[in-house]
């Protein structure tokens, strides 16, 4: 009897050699198609490298031949005072509307003015008082409330507040 293995066996054997393994083919596939991303250069006679946008570790930019150190550029970020501005020209517009009988644009304004500047305890108060001209007293004290807490020690908007607070019947 020889020490053969059962031809099943033997089969699967010789077609598991044959074939690469899985890993290896997804490895080659994947080398070739980054491969094909990128580009090589041969620098030419004379040619530098690009400066570097950083410096060497350790390295300040006005130690690097000569340079002065130059800061890499932040992206500008929207000041508090532009919103701050947009709320107050809001403002204005929405007490313009209110006194020419606007009550529904002055709201609206009041409220875009709130969606850029929600911290600002006027903003709040105004809507308060339209709120308790147009007789919804439980929502002018709620913004008088709200007021109270964002005043920051403006005394103005602070009295304002408490004034409607007390107008509103919750004071």
């Amino acid at each position: 009897m020889s020490a053969r293995p059962p031809r099943r066996a033997r089969s699967r054997a010789v077609s598991a050699a044959a074939r690469p393994p899985a890993l290896a083919t997804l490895l080659a596939v994947s080398l070739g198609a980054l491969a094909g991303c990128t580009t090589l250069t041969a620098p030419g006679p004379g040619s530098r490298p690009a400066p570097s946008a950083e410096p060497a570790p350790g390295v300040r930019g006005s130690e690097r031949s000569g340079e002065p150190s130059v800061q890499s550029p932040r992206p500008p970020s929207r000041p508090q005072s532009d919103a701050r501005a947009a709320s107050e020209t809001l403002l204005e517009q929405s007490r313009a509307e209110r006194a020419a009988g606007k009550n529904a644009q002055a709201t609206a304004s009041i409220e875009r003015a709130l969606r850029i500047d929600p911290n600002n305890a006027a903003l709040w108060v105004e809507l308060g008082e339209i709120n308790l001209d147009a007789g919804n007293r439980s929502q002018a004290a709620s913004m008088a409330r709200k007021a109270l807490t964002l005043t920051a020690g403006d005394a103005a908007v602070e009295s304002r507040a408490e004034r409607l607070l007390r107008a509103a019947g919750s004071g």
